[in-house]
């Protein structure tokens, strides 16, 4: 049962490797990222205008957020890179873009093979990335994903540690579902299956949703026969903190179109960014973000001045 699961879960496309080098080694937005495990993963950072990273001070303008997105099964980064550019501008928001472990170049270059574990690691390194090298605090990072991608999404957003890094997914500025699974094996078998077979399961959402503390939104096709929307509604169900759903008459697993889901996201991305300022009060040791550090060197200076006394 659990290379069943597998096989149904990671379809990785099969394309040659000369299709990346015309469509996705040339961009200029292509970075590498490295997993715990030392693998190597593309990734796609397209951003909107120009503009840094520092955290908004005194009420002066508040910057966009940065969407980290986790894509479908049946696709890879250069597969799905029309969408990122367009969600990129609709939403005015930086668009971090990662590959799986054993997807495109990963599997091409490195034969690496797809997995539930290959997905965590990778979006762990996107997410390192972010808070470690771009120095983005936790709360202007929103994490999207859609279909398979919605797993390592809800493992990431559940938890409050990654290894080698001092951020807190909990804290994140908010969490964007599109056509959510409650796992892999309830999707391909039914809720008895996953019970039964429950160690063969695969990214079971349904027992991490109710662990995220960020506003969490979600978006499905009510006519969705790969993922049915009863997967996606019992999800919001068990959420600490839900946004307004958006349950899609007509519309299937593939079919929903990719201008009503880059509007609603940047619709959330807005409802997110209210809410950012707030977040920002925590602090970690060796924080990300440059104001944190500040009152962090400031407590401690209290602390010492206060012992010298």
């Amino acid at each position: 049962m659990g290379v069943a699961v597998s096989s149904i879960a990671f379809p990785a496309p099969i394309m040659p490797i000369s299709y990346y080098e015309e469509n996705l080694s040339c961009r200029s937005d292509l970075i590498w990222l490295t997993t715990s495990a030392l693998e190597k993963i593309p990734a796609i950072y397209r951003r909107y205008g120009k503009k840094t990273h520092r955290s908004p001070k005194d009420g002066k303008i508040q910057r966009r957020p940065t969407i980290l997105y986790s894509h479908g099964n049946a696709e890879d980064i250069a597969l799905h890179l029309p969408f990122v550019d367009k969600l990129c501008e609709t939403t005015r928001c930086d668009v971090l873009s990662y590959e799986y472990v054993g997807y495109s170049l990963s599997g091409l270059i490195d034969g690496c093979r797809p997995s539930e574990e290959g997905c965590i690691r990778s979006i762990n390194a996107a997410w390192r990335y972010l808070v470690d090298t771009e120095r983005i605090p936790p709360s202007y990072i929103i994490l999207q994903g859609c279909s398979i991608g919605t797993g390592p999404t809800v493992d990431l957003a559940s938890r409050s540690k990654v290894s080698e890094t001092y951020a807190s997914p909990l804290d994140a500025g908010g969490v964007l579902l599109q056509s959510p699974l409650e796992s892999g094996l309830r999707v391909a078998y039914g809720t008895t299956a996953s019970t039964i077979g429950y160690q063969f399961d695969i990214f079971r959402n349904y027992e991490k949703i109710d662990k995220i503390e960020a506003p969490v939104a979600i978006v499905h096709g009510e006519d969705d026969v790969v993922v049915p929307c009863a997967n996606g509604k019992a999800l919001h169900e068990k959420l600490q903190n839900p946004f307004e759903p958006y349950w899609i008459s007509g519309e299937g697993h593939n079919g929903i179109p990719e201008e009503d889901i880059c509007q609603y996201a940047k619709k959330f991305a807005d409802s997110t960014i209210k809410k950012t300022a707030l977040a920002e009060k925590r602090t970690y040791p060796n924080s990300i973000c440059a104001g944190t550090k500040d009152i962090l060197l400031s407590k401690i200076k209290n602390k010492v001045g206060q012992k010298t006394k």
